[in-house]
């Protein structure tokens, strides 16, 4: 029987030094992947090996790791959902700040400033005359529908002396007479109308306040013939070249809610009279 052949010591030496460089290798992945003596027994303590026996342990870890992160399967957006409803709760706390503050702008009021030119001068001299017969200008419609006018008309009035102003002014706030009023004259002045008696006439402008139902109840095409009615009867008697109307003896620079401007001095508009 022959025996095995004998080793020779080269051969052992590299094969110590292979065995060698192994071990050197391992020693190297484990410092590599942090593996300790410390971390092991951690892994491995009490508390792991309690937990072999509950079967669901290990699932609810493996569950909590990945529900973390994923939002979807987690109890996190169960609280995101929260949020956002608190969240759409706010915008109507914060909505109605921001309308107080809104409102509060809205509702500050920078104060009037009345010029010189938009505050009623007072009362002036009067003028005074004798007595005659006073023209004074009403209303009257032809047509029908949308087609339907309106135009001057021109009736007098017996004048028996005194303020001529105040006169007309008086008789333009009673309106037609019956006959007249039988026979389709209109008055566009409010009934209500009141007028201030202390005007003044000054470097041909007549300047005259009236109560604010001048302003009120009336088309722009009403409240246009208004202020004809009153240039008309008024522009061309006693050296009147244009009138400024007031309204609680503030300047009325516009008519209506459509705010119709005025100009800056009345005078009369071109329009069609018809004698009475």
């Amino acid at each position: 029987m022959a025996l095995p052949p004998q080793t020779s010591p080269d051969k052992l030496k590299s094969l110590t030094y292979i065995i060698g460089g192994l071990f050197f290798v391992l020693v190297l992945i484990e410092k590599s992947l942090g593996f300790s003596q410390a971390r092991l027994q951690q892994s491995f303590s009490t508390e792991s090996f309690r937990n072999l026996g509950n079967q669901n342990s290990l699932f609810e870890k493996k569950t909590k790791s990945q529900k973390s992160g994923d939002p979807l399967t987690s109890n996190e957006w169960e609280d995101d959902l929260a949020w956002e409803e608190e969240a759409l709760e706010d915008p109507i706390l914060i909505g109605e700040e921001k309308k107080k503050r809104i409102n509060t702008e809205d509702g500050f009021s920078i104060p009037e400033i009345s010029l010189p030119e938009d505050t009623f001068p007072g009362g002036g001299k009067k003028i005074q005359d004798t007595s005659g017969y006073l023209s004074v200008y009403f209303l009257k419609f032809y047509g029908q529908g949308k087609n339907s006018q309106s135009q001057l008309v021109k009736v007098s009035r017996e004048f028996s002396g005194g303020d001529p102003i105040v006169f007309i002014t008086r008789k333009l706030l009673e309106g037609p007479s019956p006959e007249e009023k039988s026979k389709g004259v209109l008055n566009s002045l409010p009934k209500k109308l009141k007028f201030d008696p202390n005007y003044r006439l000054e470097n041909g402008i007549l300047h005259l306040s009236f109560s604010k139902d001048l302003e009120w109840g009336g088309s722009p095409e009403i409240l246009k013939d208004r202020i004809d009615q009153i240039c008309y009867s008024l522009i061309g008697n006693y050296g009147i070249k244009g009138i400024n109307v007031y309204v609680e003896r503030t300047r009325l620079r516009s008519l209506g809610g459509d705010g119709m401007a005025l100009p800056e001095i009345l005078v009369k508009n071109p329009r069609k009279i018809i004698l009475f």
